[in-house]
């Protein structure tokens, strides 16, 4: 009974994107009770949802063990494997800088104690994170930012004139309430708000994505003054963020095969309308719409499509005028 009781609680925690409080549940409940392997695989989607991978696979391990056919827990391990490489090796190519610039100068904020804030005014963007990481890990976000500002901005000829105001919150025992549901990682409504959930530092490639997805729905409404048919910036926004993955191709054959694959008219509703089910596919359909249309016409094609969008052109009209509309209708 005891370890059931901290296995609801943490599975009701897990729900709640307490995910380092489910982990901690989780063990705990462990203590007493080490036979049910899908304990193990739960614990290890909590770590997953850390960016902790290592810890997730090992518990995967000790799932496969009580129960090796489970193709719960092998799926579940497959997919934690392809994310530990890609976002591993994401960071790995990356030529972050150890030592910072003489521009670099973090202010640490303690006028809440318990949660002291690094506030850093750097270049084209004013940065806030709280709680306050290490300064290496500072200064890698930055970089990471100022990277994303190169790359995105040269994909879609797009470079914010005014400073771009961006908080990143640690959720984890965090008094702050923001305004984002559960699922959601971040937003942007005229600043960058990303969030996570970690007891240490946050992982970095995790992070580096939500920078990326969340500069790119601000370049869009840049550029098309908020006229972006909803499916076409958020599959560009996860498109430029990161490709999809195995497991997500999958998930889109599935439904595919199952005909629940969104039309483009049911993806131009807010996501907020789906289920949760219904709102990752609709995720990973814009994606992959949008990833098509990349491969047909590079960016260049996304450019021009952003430019008719903001200066009124109809959906339908501007689809017609830069792309072959028979890759939209498969």
């Amino acid at each position: 009974m005891v370890a059931l009781s901290y296995f609801q609680q943490a599975a009701t925690y897990y729900q709640q994107a307490r995910y380092v409080d489910a982990i901690q549940h989780y063990l705990s409940g462990l203590k007493y009770d080490k036979s049910r392997y899908h304990i193990y695989a739960d614990l290890a989607k909590a770590y997953e949802m850390v960016g902790k991978w290592e810890q997730a696979l090992v518990y995967l391990d000790k799932a496969l063990k009580l129960c090796p056919d489970s193709p719960t827990v092998l799926r579940r391990q497959a997919r934690i494997k392809e994310e530990k490489t890609y976002y591993q090796t994401l960071i790995s190519e990356i030529d972050l800088v150890d030592n910072p610039t003489q521009q670099f100068d973090p202010t640490i904020n303690t006028e809440n104690s318990e949660r002291p804030q690094h506030i850093v005014e750097y270049k084209f963007f004013k940065l806030t994170v709280e709680p306050a990481v290490t300064p290496k890990t500072l200064w890698y976000i930055c970089q990471l930012v100022e990277k994303t500002h190169d790359e995105v901005g040269s994909h879609l000829d797009c470079y914010p004139n005014n400073q771009v105001r961006i908080s990143i919150i640690n959720t984890y025992d965090a008094p702050t309430q923001t305004n984002l549901p559960k699922w959601a990682s971040g937003c942007y409504d005229g600043d960058i708000l990303l969030k996570y959930c970690a007891d240490g530092e946050p992982e970095l490639g995790v992070l580096y994505s939500l920078i990326r997805h969340e500069w790119t729905h601000l370049l869009v409404e840049l550029l098309t003054h908020g006229k972006c048919p909803i499916w076409f910036n958020e599959g560009l926004a996860n498109t430029i963020a990161r490709p999809l993955l195995s497991y997500e191709k999958l998930s889109l054959q599935q439904a595919d095969k199952n005909g629940t694959l969104p039309t483009i008219s049911e993806l131009n509703q807010p996501f907020t309308t789906f289920s949760v089910s219904e709102r990752k596919i609709a995720y990973l359909q814009s994606a992959a719409i949008v990833a098509s249309l990349i491969n047909e016409g590079g960016f260049s094609s996304i450019r021009q499509f952003l430019s008719l969008i903001g200066n009124g052109i109809p959906l339908e009209k501007a689809l017609r005028k830069v792309y072959d509309m028979s890759i939209l209708l498969n």
